[in-house]
């Protein structure tokens, strides 16, 4: 006997947070396809999580800053001006309208705040704060805009203690939240970590060189973010670059470069530039970070990704987009794994150089992530979790 349908209610917010919500979306939909998921992401317009399976639901818009909003000052007035209170008023309407069997949120404070709206049994992802970030002093941390990001506040805690699971991110966290009062506070495993085994891009006659993976990020300001990793790359004579690029329009080579015949399926683009090489991938992130000696990112997700699967990775501010701020935390979360380099193309090179000729830094990375990410394999533990609360709970 099949088990009664189920609407399941998923809150994302964020870039990385759809992408993490839409694995586990996926793997939920494999196994109880009984149920119907409808998903509400906070930031943009989903694309990730509406590729998983799940139907898009309520008021949605692509805001200035991205999703960082409280990150920097900047962000919050761009998107004041772009309309972020109308449309959190009328998230939050629709929230109070929904009548979903259950509610599961993936992400931080803000989007745990909006799925208490939501009349119905809640489960929580926090894929973003842990106890192997210590915050700054509590005063610096409210000062830059990110008093709920740096820790867990007694706000957020609130709201877990009254959801029916909290899911952490590492071991550590889940222990510190159950003696917090947390009493649903378990860990999974980390669901960043699903979906990156793959084979590289680069074939065995063409290794050798440096390697550096290219990370600039989801957001709209990765246009300056990357023109500043290639400058860092012209410093390291023979590296070979590879972009992990989301914005589709192909690039045009800047002053020094000239366009190269794609070597192997799976480029998009390729550059030259004397012994230099840079290629541009579209849809194989997996495939950037396998290939990669080394990586140099802006990114959220993607830099704890490259951590995680034990590559030495340096990170850097895009002031005003990516604050210091932003890089610092991740540097804490991290720890071993990234080192932070300032937004300066000699200082890049001289990081990565240094990192690739580390025979230590990979085993330093490597130990970090183990300890920070974990390994793969909880999308389908939470899948499996999920089912089966879901397959539990009365009907509404």
């Amino acid at each position: 006997m099949s088990a009664a349908a189920r609407t399941l209610l998923v809150i994302a917010n964020g870039h990385g947070e759809d992408a993490v919500a839409a694995r586990v979306i996926g793997e939920l939909l494999r196994r109880a396809p009984w149920v119907t998921v409808e998903a509400l992401p906070v930031v943009g317009e989903g694309g990730a999580i509406a590729r998983s399976g799940a139907r898009l639901a309520g008021p949605r818009r692509e805001l200035p800053s991205g999703g960082l909003t409280f990150h920097a000052w900047g962000h919050l007035l761009a998107d004041l001006r772009a309309g972020i209170v109308s449309l959190t008023a009328r998230q939050a309407a629709w929230l109070l309208r929904a009548r979903p069997d259950a509610v599961f949120a993936v992400g931080d404070f803000y989007a745990q705040l909006l799925a208490g709206l939501v009349r119905a049994p809640r489960r929580v992802l926090q894929t973003l704060v842990s106890v192997h970030a210590a915050p700054p002093p509590p005063d610096r941390a409210r000062l830059t805009g990110r008093y709920f990001m740096e820790a867990f506040r007694g706000p957020e805690l609130a709201l877990m203690r009254g959801a029916d699971r909290v899911y952490a991110r590492d071991a550590a966290t889940a222990a510190h939240l159950a003696a917090r009062g947390v009493a649903g506070a378990r860990y999974v495993g980390n669901p960043m970590m699903d979906g990156l085994t793959t084979p590289p891009l680069v074939p065995p006659g063409l290794r050798g060189r440096p390697t550096v993976g290219l990370l600039p990020g989801t957001r709209s300001w990765s246009g300056s973010s990357v023109a500043l990793m290639i400058s860092a790359l012209e410093r390291l004579p023979g590296a070979l670059g590879i972009v992990a690029w989301t914005h589709g329009q192909d690039p045009a080579p800047p002053a020094g470069w000239e366009s190269d015949l794609a070597p192997v399926p799976g480029v998009a683009v390729a550059w030259r530039r004397g012994p230099n090489r840079l290629w541009w991938v579209v849809e194989r992130f997996a495939a950037v970070l396998a290939s990669a000696d080394v990586v140099l990112g802006t990114a959220g997700t993607g830099n704890e990704q490259a951590v995680g699967l034990g590559i030495p990775t340096v990170a850097f501010p895009v002031p005003p987009h990516l604050s210091s701020a932003f890089i610092a935390n991740q540097a804490r979360l991290l720890g071993a794994g990234l080192t932070v380099g300032e937004p300066d193309a000699a200082a890049l090179a001289t990081h990565l150089a240094r990192l690739a000729r580390d025979g230590d830094a990979r085993a330093r990375a490597a130990a970090a992530g183990a300890e920070r990410m974990g390994g793969p394999g909880a999308s389908a533990a939470l899948a499996g979790e999920l089912a089966a609360w879901l397959e539990a709970l009365p009907r509404r």
